[in-house]
């Protein structure tokens, strides 16, 4: 979907919307694919901060990467 074709709230957000970081404070992250629902614009003082917001029915729980090294 292009970008100008996104909703965007601005200084506040719906609440059945999540940002990223809610969703990881949760164990949750948006799906493989799982495009933006919204763009939720947020402007403090002399800077403006940009992110996503996704549809908390939509995700997934969230990955932990593992590294594994092996010893030869």
């Amino acid at each position: 979907m292009p970008k100008e074709n996104i909703p965007t709230s601005h200084q506040t957000h719906p609440l059945d919307l999540a940002t990223i970081e809610a969703l990881k404070l949760e164990g949750l992250q948006p799906a493989d694919g799982q495009t933006v629902a919204a763009l939720f614009k947020l402007r403090t003082g002399d800077r403006e901060h940009l992110c996503g917001l996704y549809r908390p029915a939509d995700v997934v729980p969230l990955q932990v990467k593992t590294h594994m090294s092996f010893v030869a």
